[in-house]
């Protein structure tokens, strides 16, 4: 890494930038020293700090909620039925309930 150089190493372009920063006011601030931009950050940092909080405060203070069944409960069964099978023939849920202890029916929406 190089040190400083010296102002024979400047171009003249780069000379007169630094003369013209050298030439600002003792109280210049850029635009991010501005105290209004400060206070818009700040805010931000605010709104983000309490958007991630919020749900974790909301879920806290729900309270105790009984906690649902884990299993549903039995109602009414179904009606025996035949359906086409996506193999061809028919399926009847008489049948595959003696085969099984459970049946799920899946109804596809269009065509295959």
């Amino acid at each position: 890494m190089r040190g400083p150089r010296n102002n024979d190493e400047y171009s003249d372009r780069e000379l007169a930038e630094i003369e013209e920063l050298n030439s600002l006011p003792e109280d210049h601030r850029s635009f991010f020293q501005n105290p209004w931009w400060q206070r818009v950050a700040i805010g931000f940092a605010f709104l983000i700090v309490i958007s991630m909080l919020f749900p974790v405060i909301a879920l806290s203070c729900n309270g105790e909620s009984e906690p649902g069944p884990t299993q549903p409960t039995g109602g009414i069964p179904a009606p025996d039925f035949e359906l086409a099978a996506a193999q061809g023939g028919l399926v009847s849920l008489s049948d595959t309930l003696a085969a099984n202890e459970a049946v799920v029916i899946v109804f596809y929406r269009g065509h295959f």
